[in-house]
């Protein structure tokens, strides 16, 4: 299948004329006419804009590539959310962070009261 072939199918599939199609794209029905009959072909611009309407990929209306239809197709994000970003490791990161914090806030609190028991000692600075 040509690319003229592929634009005539995918007119003819959405119910378009070729006044319609030129319309759309910006040219005259005997340019669409032209492509389609393979007297000349779109330039790209063109081809992007026809890709655009007719919802396809313009490899798909340039090569006749069909787009790879891949349901099980994970991306980083959805490897993350599943392995990562588990219940059980969200309730495993919750559990450190608060005993990080109860940590540092013990830490804190024996830092201040060897502070005050230094100045009870030894007075404050002159």
């Amino acid at each position: 299948m040509t690319i003229a072939d592929r634009i005539q199918s995918l007119r003819k599939q959405r119910g378009m004329s070729q006044e319609e199609l030129a319309d759309a794209v910006g040219v005259s029905r005997q340019a669409v006419s032209k492509w389609e009959s393979e007297q000349a072909t779109p330039d790209l611009d063109k081809v992007v804009i026809m890709s655009d309407i007719f919802e396809v990929t313009t490899d798909y209306l340039l090569k006749g590539i069909e787009p790879v239809s891949t349901p099980d197709h994970k991306t980083m994000a959805d490897v993350i959310d599943q392995k990562v970003l588990t219940k059980k490791n969200g309730t495993r990161a919750k559990t450190i962070l608060k005993w990080v914090l109860i940590g540092a806030g013990a830490v804190i609190t024996i830092d201040l009261i060897s502070m005050i028991i230094y100045f009870i000692v030894n007075g404050f600075p002159a």
